[in-house]
């Protein structure tokens, strides 16, 4: 399949689709889902399989888990999809980051009690957590990226290190405890951006071998580009631009410098009292200045672990532990598990192994 077969698939209604519009359309003249059904042919139990709000015991998701999206022998930490149209609106939450594009037309998002309208070419980036809900009833494209939390770091290890919109929005969600809700980027239409999110929906959508990986740089591509040409359209919802701005500054700079740097050296960059510093990295992460760069030191150690073959002691002394024994100590009290049997369980071919992370 090439672009232009795509294009006209996800411009044609699929089975789900027709299904929905029709539900719209019996709902709008006053009609049951029963009638539906009995017009239709089709099986009670086929209508259990979809989101439709007035069918008695029918789905209606309120969160959404990444068993959802991801399945157990996927490898993938992105899915892509097209949004059915005609869906009724429904609200609700997941624990994975969803990208959602416009790729023709309109649709409306409905985010912790804000209302968007968003046009071809936009982005709207809706972090973990948020509650949101979706409408498109019309001929409308949209466009769902959906991204795994739990690798999110490791994808977009560079972005995370950048001073820009879109690394703060990141930051303040994987290390503050009040999020931004949602992110927007107006595209402008851009056709290399079109091309682009159609090249990894087609990728997806094969499967072919190595398509995880490819994906997995496709989507740091994207908002490498987005940043380079479209910077100066986003908007982050709440405080991170303004009153925030000078945390998220600094949590730039401690991830930058997080192997060994300090508090106090930390305050004097910025030009504060180690107690206001130390007050500021409380007041917006909940967690203690010791707290938040060990956390950005492991987060660093699984990276190393899952994409390099560095002996274990040299990630210990390049994430700023002086004793690699000190190292192993804490990372299997974090997880429950040692740096090597990490590793193993993500080396390819290997059976899944189940971690924990504990937060006390």
């Amino acid at each position: 399949m090439d672009i232009e077969a795509l294009l006209e698939e996800l411009n044609t209604f699929n089975e789900d689709e027709i299904l929905y519009k029709n539900y719209y359309e019996y709902l709008k003249a006053g009609k049951t889902y029963r009638q539906l059904i009995d017009d239709m042919g089709v099986s009670y139990a086929f209508y259990r399989k979809h989101i439709l709000p007035d069918v008695d015991g029918g789905f209606l998701p309120t969160v959404i888990s990444d068993d959802n999206f991801f399945r157990g022998e996927d490898r993938n930490n992105i899915v892509i999809t097209k949004h059915n149209r005609y869906t009724p609106v429904f609200s609700h939450k997941h624990l994975l980051f969803e990208l959602i594009y416009v790729l023709s037309g309109s649709c409306i998002q409905q985010i912790e009690h804000k209302t968007i309208t968003l046009t071809e070419g936009q982005f709207c980036l809706v972090a973990p957590g948020s509650v949101h809900s979706i409408s498109v009833f019309d001929e409308s494209i949209i466009l769902n990226i959906l991204i795994r939390r739990s690798t999110f770091e490791d994808i977009f290890y560079h972005i995370l290190k950048d001073t820009n919109a879109i690394s703060a929005f990141f930051n303040k969600t994987l290390y503050t405890k009040n999020q931004n809700a949602y992110l927007l980027i107006d595209s402008k239409k851009d056709p290399y951006i079109q091309n682009h999110v159609l090249s990894m929906l087609l990728e997806y959508r094969e499967k072919k071998k190595y398509y995880e990986q490819i994906l997995n740089g496709s989507i740091t591509i994207l908002f490498s580009k987005l940043l380079q040409r479209f910077e100066d359209t986003i908007y982050v919802s709440g405080d991170t631009r303004q009153a925030g701005n000078e945390f998220t500054d600094m949590l730039a700079y401690i991830d930058q410098n997080y192997q060994q740097i300090t508090l106090h050296e930390v305050a004097s960059h910025f030009h504060f009292s180690d107690a206001y510093c130390s007050r500021l990295i409380k007041k917006h992460t909940g967690k203690s200045f010791t707290e938040l760069k060990q956390n950005i030191r492991f987060r660093m150690a699984l990276f190393f672990l899952e994409n390099t073959n560095k002996p274990i002691a040299e990630i210990s002394s390049d994430i700023g532990f002086q004793n690699v024994e000190h190292f192993n100590r804490l990372f299997k009290k974090r997880f429950e598990i040692t740096p090597g049997m990490y590793r193993k369980s993500k080396a390819p071919q290997s059976e899944p192994l189940a971690y924990r992370e504990h937060t006390s």
